[in-house]
């Protein structure tokens, strides 16, 4: 293996960034069937010619074959296997996990040993806050034990103890100022009246690991009951930690994982050890925060299921459906790659369908994970485990919590509401809940999907009759809804989105989400410089509420809110609407035009597949804003391209 400029600053760096990133059991087993074994993950080499299973994958990230010899870590494998040499092996890993390269940068040098520094301090911390639980006495230990958490878990995962003082830590590294300016750094001390002061007092500690072992921060629980010290801190953000990129346990939880072969992610760290502890060691947790679409993708290169175990209470139901439309919508990293397989418009494959799947467990009888399995014992949630529902089952299930469905009027709107949340679902997962809404209900099937219909803004024809072509046409104009609530939402998070949105009003003339956009130029803006949301919650029609609480929903999800993907939005609309007149093109023709007609309609027809062509090549490249700060003449000129 021929180096080149191996050992370089610049190298050192991207090695460190591409393993912090590539899983080997993950990418390794993309081309390698693996099977767990022992330690590690066996399968048949792919360098040799065998039958034996002597390839071995490590959770630590290096391979072994003990038939051929080969050996090396996720890099190497990569050069063996496709044949590259070591920068064309980074490259492609590179691109695959979002790792922008630059060989000609050595600064990264110094970024890496400043993390280092960050996880040698913090790991110091870890044991000091260990040693200081297993004294006896301290309100620490007293907590964890009356938590029903024993010596062997607390140990397992390196509980600690920050006492009342407030400067056990800083103590402990007086004698050292390159130590103390890094646990600056960490925000495990901070400076005061020329000394320091411990940040964590009077906590339960909490060392978060990453998947590599590496103490990265620390959350830490409240013993006072004071309200103002908050009940759980988390480390700041650092080179080493950033909260909304990682998760509690998945060190302990990585192997299990794949072997179960989904994970299970509750809501706070005790309900991760108190499930480790009693053998649910699947078990993850989100990091006193909002899940993240980050942290969903870290999940997702582990398994592509997972089970929703979060609080019991509103909040925790609030948040199991966000948590699970952020989960539905993540994609792995390497297969969503081109050359891994084939990209969406080839294979059929939707984005949500290529996203994980997602369950909620719903627990009676505990107001959490910790408290349940406290209560009831490791078989009870398993049971509840193998009940959880899917993540469209339960948002059903909630939305008719808030209906009277007994009496026609709650029922009429509870369907009105559930044909909004049918229209996001893909069409299989639609036709499928539309026979379960009409079974739950004893409402008419038909009845069930003419109303998803209307609500997406699509004529309901005999299907049969109209045969599949139709079908697809309403699948399209279901789309296009979609991506038109989804523009509506760009102006809740950004006002200065409300005239680029305006300036393709014609794509709404059509659309059910007509008089939100009207509604949104009336309302005019607040004092903060906002759309007035009071005024504009005035402002509908009762029949469009709906609408408006479902692009409400659709604005408070997470996303970027950019020019250019706000640019990238208006392609699809317009590529939809150019599909939908190909649809009736070929309708017409289907049905049989004169010759002269014919002749016609293949014409439009090729014009058509060059402008969808266009803007798909477009959307590929990835070119910035669409406006080139004229909003309102790009809208004409792109408007004219579907006949506006």
């Amino acid at each position: 293996m021929n180096l080149g400029v191996k050992g370089t600053l610049a190298q050192n760096t991207v090695i460190e960034q591409i393993k912090d990133r590539a899983d080997a059991i993950d990418v390794i087993g993309r081309v390698v069937k693996l099977r767990k074994s022992g330690r590690s993950w066996s399968g048949l080499c792919p360098f040799h010619s065998e039958t034996d299973g002597s390839f071995h994958v490590y959770d630590d990230g290096h391979y072994h074959c003990f038939g051929c010899g080969a050996n090396g870590d996720v890099i190497t494998f990569y050069e063996q296997y496709y044949h590259l040499d070591f920068k064309d092996a980074c490259e492609r890993l590179g691109r695959e996990f979002g790792i922008e390269i630059d060989w000609g940068k050595a600064g990264g040098k110094a970024q890496d040993q400043r993390r280092d520094a960050l996880y040698r301090i913090n790991a110091e911390a870890a044991n000091h806050y260990y040693k200081a639980i297993k004294r006896a006495g301290n309100p620490g230990l007293a907590y964890l034990l009356g938590r029903g958490i024993g010596a062997d878990t607390i140990k397992a995962f390196g509980l600690g103890y920050a006492d009342e003082g407030g400067r056990s830590f800083a103590q402990a590294i007086q004698g050292d100022k390159q130590k103390l300016r890094d646990a600056e750094e960490a925000g495990l001390l901070y400076p005061q009246g020329g000394g320091w002061r411990d940040r964590y007092r009077s906590r339960v500690m909490f060392p978060i690991v990453n998947p590599r072992g590496k103490v990265i921060g620390f959350g830490g629980r409240d013993l006072t009951g004071d309200p103002k010290a908050g009940k759980y801190i988390n480390s700041k953000e650092s080179q080493a930690f950033s909260k909304g990129y990682n998760l509690y346990a998945l060190h302990k939880a990585q192997t299990a994982i794949r072997e179960k072969g989904f994970a299970i992610l509750v809501e706070g760290y005790m309900d991760a050890v108190a499930l480790h502890m009693h053998g649910v060691t699947n078990a993850v947790a989100q990091l006193g925060t909002a899940f993240t679409p980050h942290q969903a993708k870290l999940l997702s290169r582990y398994t592509k299921n997972v089970v929703l175990a979060l609080d019991s209470d509103a909040s925790g139901r609030k948040a199991a459906e966000e948590s699970g439309a952020i989960l539905r919508a993540a994609k792995d990293d390497l297969m969503a790659m081109p050359f891994m397989r084939r990209p969406p418009e080839e294979s059929g494959e939707t984005a949500s369908e290529a996203g994980m799947k997602v369950k909620v467990l719903v627990l009676s009888g505990a107001k959490d994970p910790d408290e349940y399995i406290r209560a009831y014992g490791r078989d009870a949630f398993d049971a509840a485990v193998r009940q959880a529902v899917p993540l469209t089952e339960y948002r059903l299930a909630r939305l008719r919590d808030g209906f009277d469905t007994g009496h026609a009027d709650g029922l009429a709107d509870y369907l009105k509401a559930a044909s909004v949340l049918l229209g996001g679902l893909e069409p299989v997962e639609r036709e499928a809940y539309i026979k379960k809404i009409a079974q739950d209900t004893g409402v008419a099937e038909e009845a069930v999907r003419a109303q998803a219909a209307r609500s997406q803004g699509v004529d309901m024809p005999d299907v049969p009759a109209r045969g599949l072509r139709q079908a697809g046409a309403k699948a399209n104009a279901a789309e296009i809804s979609r991506l038109l609530e989804e523009m509506l939402a760009y102006p809740l998070n950004a006002p200065e989105f409300l005239p680029k949105v305006t300036a393709y009003r014609h794509l709404f003339s059509e659309s059910v989400y007509a008089p939100v956009l009207e509604a949104m130029n009336a309302a005019g803006f607040d004092k903060s410089g906002g759309i007035d949301l009071a005024r504009l919650r005035e402002l509908p029609e009762e029949e469009d509420m709906v609408l408006f609480e479902t692009v409400f929903l659709r604005a408070r999800e997470p996303g970027s809110w950019s020019e250019k993907t706000f640019g990238e939005l208006v392609r699809k609309v317009e590529i939809k609407v150019l599909e939908k007149r190909s649809a009736e093109m070929m309708e017409l023709l289907a049905e049989g035009a004169e010759e002269a007609e014919t002749a016609d309609f293949t014409k439009e027809l090729d014009e058509l597949q060059r402008k969808i062509k266009t803007l798909e090549g477009e959307i590929r490249s990835g070119p910035g804003s669409i406006y080139n700060n004229k909003p309102d003449e790009g809208a004409v000129k792109r408007g004219e391209r579907i006949g506006a």
